[in-house]
């Protein structure tokens, strides 16, 4: 769900937990709007950083409302009139729909586009009908979210036709659903990590031991690699198989990654070692440039091959990745090539994500540490 837009559905929260709601809501990060009713907007405040979304039946209402604030606020509506009013007003709205048949849906199609925001409720569970709406209403310029009652259904929304739709608008009395949503877009966020260019100072063939190949449920790209090391303080860019091979097809789902004993970098700073991960283990694919996306597991493949040590150094600090000792396994090097693991010498620039040492279960620890 990395940059959707999450709205929360404060308007069908009991009284007696409408403010421990809101004041949750206020501190998780996923959230960027507020859905009330008009007398909701003045009980609790709204933190500054979210926008606030107000539900009228009639014109009327908005008049319920503090002239100041008017113009900050998003004004729903299910009534096209009212909105049309609401418009001519200067003021920023948004469509509500709810979709139970085709001609509704047809409906949301065809007038999606005339207000800037557009929500949809659907009656039914499947995704078809978002599907339809998505591709009829792709090329114009409104952000289109979709209401759901889980954050399950949030994450599966924000897949579907591999957009998804722009985001979602939480409607759930449970505290446990806000809390699953902001880790769910935590996670989903493109990461950023440091490499640099490392100087091979070993290479050794270390003989036969078990490898692991680390298959996706994701297409990589060229660009991309996963990082794995023998210890925590970093580990070089394995890259995805998705460049030719003159023997085989490439497969561009999977990495060829490494030994049983790595570690491999996951979202959120996190290591796995190779033989913890499973299907559905979330897995960092990292491109050359730092930029990292998260993938899920589809499948481990753990087989005996002969072995190859590659020892690198950056700015006094000593890293080590030991994997499948073949031509066809490649690593990003200094200029940002994919390099046959095999034809790396010692004085060779190598691509290397390096950081402080030390792990506990995976978790990031500051403690005093020696790996070799």
């Amino acid at each position: 769900m990395n940059n959707k837009k999450v709205w929360f559905d404060a308007r069908t929260v009991a009284g007696d937990h409408y403010g421990d709601f809101i004041a949750l809501v206020n501190q998780q990060s996923c959230f960027h709007a507020v859905l009330l009713y008009p007398h909701q907007v003045e009980k609790y405040p709204i933190s500054d950083r979210l926008t606030t979304a107000v539900m009228i039946e009639d014109i009327e209402e908005a008049k319920q409302v503090d002239e100041q604030a008017k113009d900050t606020y998003i004004w729903i509506s299910e009534n096209l009139s009212v909105l049309d009013a609401l418009k001519k007003m200067g003021l920023k709205t948004g469509w509500y729909v709810k979709i139970y048949d085709q001609d509704t849906m047809n409906k949301a199609c065809d007038l999606g586009k005339d207000n800037p925001h557009l929500i949809l409720e659907f009656k039914d569970d499947t995704n078809i009908p978002l599907e339809l709406v998505l591709a009829k209403l792709q090329p114009e310029d409104v952000e289109i979210l979709k209401q759901v009652s889980s954050a399950e259904s949030g994450r599966i929304s924000s897949d579907v036709m591999e957009s998804g739709s722009d985001g979602v608008l939480l409607a759930s009395e449970s505290i446990g659903e806000i809390m699953s949503m902001n880790e769910i877009v935590s996670k989903s966020r493109m990461e950023k990590l440091e490499i640099v260019k490392a100087t091979v100072t070993k290479v050794v063939h270390i003989g036969a031991g078990e490898r692991a190949c680390i298959d996706t449920t994701s297409l990589l790209t060229e660009k991309e690699s996963m990082i794995i090391g023998s210890t925590s303080s970093g580990g070089l860019l394995v890259c995805s198989e998705t460049h030719y091979l003159p023997y085989m097809n490439t497969r561009p789902f999977r990495v060829n990654a490494g030994a049983v004993h790595s570690y491999v970098w996951c979202p959120g700073g996190m290591t796995e070692y190779i033989t913890d991960m499973r299907v559905g283990t979330q897995v960092l694919a990292v491109d050359y440039d730092g930029n990292a996306r998260t993938v899920n597991v589809g499948r481990m493949k753990i087989e005996v091959r002969p072995l190859l040590l590659i020892e690198a150094e950056y700015e006094g600090q000593t890293i080590n990745t030991i994997v499948q000792d073949d031509w066809h396994i490649r690593i990003f090097d200094g200029d940002r090539q994919p390099k046959s693991a095999t034809t790396f010498q010692e004085g060779d620039s190598i691509l290397a994500y390096v950081c402080e040492p030390g792990r506990h279960v995976g978790v990031k620890i500051t403690e005093t540490i020696t790996e070799c």
